[in-house]
């Protein structure tokens, strides 16, 4: 595919789609902790521990997304195979494509990293919910 693109059109290609995503994980994750936040309180005033509380409300996304990943990447795959195989089968010298497993590897991996640190993040954000501010609303 090198052939066909120039590096800058990856590099804003790789840029609006880590744009897109991060601003989708954020977004969900704070639409999930603000629609929760009662939950959380109490479940706090019960007993609950952080880590408790974390696991109930965020816990079961983690599968979801990695099963997100997985499918994202088949999806992706799928759609540039069907490109070069249906959308440019009349070109000559067309490079054969394949799936790049050390770069999906690398990539999984990060993003692994960086949505462990997120749930971190927001875990200490949930610490941080005051019962006292929940009680008076």
């Amino acid at each position: 595919m090198k052939d066909f693109a120039s590096e800058m059109m990856g590099v804003m290609m790789l840029a609006i789609g880590l744009i897109l995503a991060f601003t989708t994980l954020f977004l969900a994750i704070t639409t999930v902790i603000n629609g929760n936040t009662k939950t959380i309180a109490m479940m706090r005033v019960f007993g609950y521990s952080q880590k408790e509380c974390c696991r109930a409300i965020l816990g079961g996304y983690r599968p979801l997304s990695y099963l997100g990943f997985i499918l994202g990447t088949g999806y992706q795959y799928g759609l540039l195979r069907l490109m070069v195989d249906i959308v440019f089968k009349d070109m000559r010298s067309i490079p054969a494509y394949e799936f790049d497993v050390p770069i999906m590897l690398v990539s999984l991996t990060a993003f692994i990293a960086i949505y462990e640190i997120l749930m971190y993040v927001y875990s200490e954000k949930i610490k941080k919910i005051s019962i006292k501010e929940i009680m008076i609303e």
